[in-house]
């Protein structure tokens, strides 16, 4: 993760998918959830694809793949990952009207 400077948002620089869903937090509180993944890019012998999931962590991650193909499918199951562990804490998803409950298996499918 990189250092952001506290005037300016980090964001992903060259979106190729992106999905906006709501989230109602343990509290309550329900937020604006960006998800973004990133275009794969070359990286001298690697690749890295940039994931933000605005709204639940302020940070862009740089996910490493051997090639594009692995770049991409690690970034979903980082996001993935992330967001199981956010229902697992309590969390709820929802579609960005306010339908749902959502299951994981609704947004990855």
């Amino acid at each position: 993760m990189t250092q952001q400077d506290s005037k300016e948002k980090e964001t992903v620089k060259y979106v190729i998918a992106e999905r906006q869903l709501l989230a109602k937090m343990r509290s309550g509180e329900v937020r604006l959830i960006k998800m973004q993944i990133g275009l794969p890019e070359p990286v001298e012998s690697k690749w890295e694809a940039e994931i933000a999931l605005d709204g639940l962590y302020p940070n862009v991650v740089k996910v490493p793949g051997v090639d594009s193909f692995q770049c991409l499918n690690l970034s979903f199951g980082v996001v993935r990952t992330a967001l199981e562990k956010f229902v697992e804490a309590g969390g709820q998803l929802y579609w960005k009207d306010g339908s749902g409950p959502l299951g994981l298996v609704d947004l990855f499918s």
